[in-house]
This record gives C-alpha cells, sequence and structure tokens, in this order.
C-alpha cells in the first residue's frame, strides 16, 4: 500500500482545488506534474547535555519513488525552531511555508525541459506526521495531559483521586473509577471519532469565545485550543 492508494488521495481527486474562499477551476492532481508533499516536525537535543531543544521542518516529496523520499539528500528542510524549549505555538514558524503551500496549490510558473515550453506547476500537502507532542503543537491541541487527549476522538479523561496529583488517564472502563462518570463505559469499535468537519467547527468556537474564561473552558472540554494554520490549506484534512 502507498500513499496514492489510501482514501484521502482519491477523495482529492475529485475534488477542485480551493484556496481561502476560491475555488479553483481545476481538480487536486488533475496534471501528470502535480506534486504530493508531506510534512513533519520533532523536536531534537543539539547539544549532549539534553537541556536545550530545537525542532526541525521537513517535507517529503511523494512523487518519488518509495524507496527514495526519505533519503537524506531528498528531504526538504525549510525551517529549524530554534528553542531551547518547545514552541507554545508553532504557527508563526510555518507561516511562510503555509504561504508557499497556498500559491503552489494555485499554481506556479515552471519550465519543462522535455517540451521545451512553461506550465503550470502544483504542489498539494496532503499529509503531515509526528509524534504526540508535535501533531498536537500543529492541530493546536492540549495534548496527551489534556481532558480530551486524542485527536483521532472525544474519549475523556479522568483524575486520580489524589489533589495534588492532576495528571489524567483515559480507561475504557470506568465502571470501577470511585467518583461516577457520566460514561461508564468506551468500546473501541464505537469510540467518539474526531471528523474534519466538527473538529472544525470546535476550533472555531473556541478561537471566536467571548471571553478568555469562556474559550479556556471550551478549549479544556474539546481538548482544541485554537484554529490550526494548516487548516487554510484545503488539501489537508484533520484529524
Amino acid at each position: 500500500m502507498d500513499i496514492f492508494d489510501g482514501l484521502h488521495y482519491h477523495l482529492l481527486l475529485r475534488e477542485h482545488v480551493v484556496v481561502g474562499d476560491q475555488s479553483l477551476p481545476h481538480h487536486y492532481f488533475s496534471d501528470h506534474c502535480d506534486i504530493a508533499l508531506s510534512f513533519t516536525t520533532d523536536g531534537f537535543a543539539p547539544f549532549k547535555k539534553r537541556k536545550h531543544t530545537a525542532w526541525i521542518l521537513l517535507v517529503f516529496n511523494y512523487n518519488l519513488p518509495p524507496d527514495e523520499r526519505f533519503q537524506k539528500d531528498n528531504i526538504l528542510c525549510v525551517g529549524i525552531i530554534p528553542g531551547p524549549k518547545k514552541p507554545w505555538d508553532a504557527d508563526p514558524f510555518i507561516y511562510l511555508l503555509v504561504r508557499e503551500l497556498l500559491k503552489l496549490a494555485m499554481g506556479v510558473s515552471a519550465y519543462d525541459a522535455l517540451s521545451h515550453s512553461l506550465f503550470a506547476l502544483c504542489a498539494y500537502l496532503i499529509t503531515c506526521f509526528g509524534d504526540i507532542p508535535a501533531i498536537s503543537m500543529l492541530m493546536h491541541m492540549k495534548g496527551h495531559n489534556g481532558l480530551c487527549p486524542c485527536r483521532m476522538c472525544g474519549i475523556q479523561g479522568i483524575g486520580i483521586l489524589d489533589l495534588r496529583n492532576k495528571m489524567l488517564y483515559v480507561p475504557l472502563s470506568r465502571c470501577n473509577h470511585p467518583t461516577p462518570t457520566d460514561i461508564v463505559e468506551y468500546r473501541p469499535e464505537t469510540l467518539p471519532l474526531r471528523l474534519h468537519d466538527s473538529f472544525m467547527s470546535q476550533a472555531k468556537a473556541v478561537e471566536s469565545a467571548p471571553t478568555e474564561v469562556q474559550r479556556e473552558e471550551l478549549a479544556k472540554e474539546y481538548g482544541i485550543k485554537g484554529v490550526p494554520l494548516l487548516s487554510a490549506l484545503a488539501s489537508l484534512r484533520f484529524p
């Protein structure tokens, strides 16, 4: 199985490219020269003492053969967030990248050496990946310590009965928990999955909350802190 066998890619083939509020006349990947891209970020310790971290921003070209895509010479390093700690918000650091991707979605003039002519080259970011802290940062989510920690479903955490310990955990069954909970048991096959439209609706509700207190309450309930900048790219689907 390859990325081009996935449902997301095949759904995009039927859709018109959207940039902002504008629906463009061409479909995603309607030209054989169109490029599929992926983005990832992760923290690393540049020094031996590991007290400081930096975050690298990488782009991969899916049009390359699978055995070449992730080789070092073919990886595009588009930036490094210098640290010394994990950024609270990655959006300012990926703003220029998103601007470039929006231009590439509309098409940029490129030269075809075979036909000796210019053509409109399009590229679309169709996936982002990373570990939980990285994806939580990109999606503006509370993360694994939040009341609603999972980016894939709406399962809610419950606290440990110790006022000094603020950690939450997410068991499927809560029937033996001393404190009564609204949901006694989650079944793995019927978890309340997050969908793109509901995710964006909740993110916008948090963003437009009239007061800071209401915003924090909604962020805690949904596990979402606001609208992620990457949602400007219509070729991506959350979660």
